[in-house]
């Protein structure tokens, strides 16, 4: 599902900027700016950056993901113990 609407967002990004940036700009008439309000409104929802969520690339789970790794925090831990990544290991003094 996470895919599917980053593509939505990939699809309509450079469309939904524009009719933003016509919809802020103070000096443009205020019939125009509520076109491009409306305009924007009739998008997807699914286009929005906010509807796109981080999952895990091996579980899919979309609870407590590192955004640098793209893992979960239980699947980088798992690889962590493994020794999958050069220059981490688990914490211990």
């Amino acid at each position: 599902m996470d895919y599917k609407r980053r593509k939505f967002f990939a699809l309509y990004e450079s469309r939904r900027k524009v009719l933003q940036s016509v919809a802020r700009n103070q000096n443009l008439d205020i019939s125009l700016r509520w076109w491009a309000q409306l305009e924007k409104s009739k998008l997807p929802r699914q286009s929005s950056l906010s509807r796109v969520h981080n999952h895990c690339i091996d579980t899919n789970r979309s609870r407590s993901v590192l955004s640098f790794y793209k893992l979960s925090r239980l699947q980088f831990r798992r690889l962590v113990a493994k020794g999958s990544f050069s220059g981490l290991r688990k914490a211990c003094w």
